[in-house]
């Protein structure tokens, strides 16, 4: 029987600017630092053979110029941009009301965020782009460039993490994590690093 591994890393965006708030699909840029956060992150990783990124500015605008430099193919996927914060989109913590914040955490499946993308259908929609992704460049090595909740959604199904637990996962700016996926049949074994 042969296994076919396939190679995924998952680079979250840099500093953005605009500095912290909840920045869903708000399409601001990368700063300086941002591009250069990036930019080290990836200094020493091996070519991939592909680039799939998050059509928002701060990821996609990097995702093209890295692709021009490794003369690698690229793909703008809408299917892995950030949820929506509808209200909350563009406010800092401390101009929510806490209580809200509070119920979000404790429980974004059930707790819905004015305007906003349905928690659920985020995660439907990350997850079914995964295992499209696996299947259709099965056995490459692949980078995905996009946001923190879309590699949160992802590393959580990978370990088996409910939703609530896999808020404690962090995901700093430039973050990569890594998963080799060991294809056996229809099955697939996932190794995880992260960092």
């Amino acid at each position: 029987m042969t296994i076919t591994s396939t190679y995924i890393e998952l680079l979250r965006h840099g500093e953005v600017m605009g500095g912290s708030c909840y920045r869903g699909i708000t399409n601001d840029s990368l700063t300086s630092t941002g591009w250069a956060q990036m930019q080290d992150k990836i200094a020493s990783q091996p070519d991939w053979d592909i680039i799939i990124s998050s059509p928002l500015s701060r990821c996609y605008a990097f995702a093209q110029t890295l692709a021009n430099q490794r003369q690698l193919p690229i793909i703008n996927s809408p299917s892995l941009q950030e949820i929506d914060f509808g209200d909350w989109e563009g406010k800092t913590a401390a101009q929510i009301d806490p209580q809200l914040l509070a119920r979000f955490y404790a429980d974004p499946v059930n707790f819905s965020i004015p305007n906003a993308e349905c928690f659920i259908d985020f995660q439907q929609r990350i997850l079914n782009t995964w295992q499209t992704l696996l299947k259709t460049h099965q056995g490459k090595r692949i980078l995905i460039i996009t946001h923190a909740g879309v590699i949160r959604v992802i590393l959580a199904n990978s370990l088996g993490m409910d939703t609530q637990h896999s808020f404690r996962l962090k995901i700093a700016h430039a973050c990569l994590s890594s998963i080799e996926c060991f294809h056996d049949t229809e099955d697939f074994f996932q190794l995880i690093s992260h960092g």
